[in-house]
């Protein structure tokens, strides 16, 4: 198993750089499988919702979602992040913030803190006033 960088994913699923496009496709497929940490989910969901690609919340989510279904990405803990997922397609806040409640629950945090307003009506964060 390798790791991937953000930046290797997002040249995968964009093909803005054919090269490094060629590139990215040869390390994936080469591979046995390939981990996609947390920090590297965040980071796509960043860059690709940015003014350089514009892509929506929508499409990312799909694009997860896909991802999290094929047997040659791994993920740190997919159920938290299918609650991120779920959590994202009815609320305000950004994928990264409910990932991070998500994660924190799984670790057994009882709630998140937080000064995010977006966050005043998820479960399991705390909106510090």
């Amino acid at each position: 198993m390798i790791g991937l960088d953000t930046n290797v994913v997002v040249r995968y699923l964009t093909r803005d750089d054919e090269i490094q496009w060629q590139k990215a496709v040869e390390v994936i497929s080469q591979s046995e499988s390939c981990l996609i940490c947390n920090v590297v989910l965040c980071e796509i969901f960043w860059v690709l919702k940015s003014k350089a690609y514009k892509y929506s919340q929508a499409e990312i989510i799909r694009t997860l979602e896909l991802m999290l279904q094929s047997p040659k990405f791994k993920f740190e803990n997919k159920s938290t992040i299918y609650q991120a997922i779920a959590l994202s397609k009815k609320g305000t806040a950004d994928f990264a913030d409910y990932l991070i409640g998500s994660v924190n629950h799984h670790q057994g945090c009882i709630h998140t803190a937080t000064f995010d307003s977006k966050l005043k009506t998820a479960k399991r964060f705390e909106v510090l006033d």
